[in-house]
């Protein structure tokens, strides 16, 4: 890692490029009071996350405060590319349909550890 930055921007319709090897995302939402997570296998279109089975907790939250987060944590040891070593975050804006959560990414960074 060394020289390497600490941060990298990631246009929202291009953050499947750095999805390969990643096996899940963290959905953390908020009520206004407490955080909730939960790890997930979404399906992302573009810069469209779609989360089925979320739980009852993700679709309160939601219905309170449409801010989410989502977090996909370094990959394992296999994967070897510039930026297996980050984590991906992506804030964005969730709405309910039916029992699935739609999340749009509003803005995402590859991250490091300092």
């Amino acid at each position: 890692m060394g020289d390497s930055p600490l941060s990298v921007k990631v246009e929202p319709t291009h953050l499947g490029e750095h999805l390969a090897g990643r096996e899940f995302v963290y959905l953390i939402t908020n009520n206004g009071e407490r955080s909730h997570v939960v790890a997930l296998r979404p399906d992302l279109n573009n810069d469209i996350a779609r989360f089925a089975n979320t739980g009852r907790t993700p679709l309160a939250n939601v219905a309170a405060n449409s801010s989410v987060t989502l977090t996909w944590p370094p990959c394992d040891s296999t994967q070897t590319h510039e930026h297996a070593k980050y984590s991906v975050v992506a804030d964005g804006v969730a709405t309910i349909v039916g029992d699935e959560l739609l999340v749009s990414i509003t803005n995402a960074v590859l991250h490091r550890p300092a």
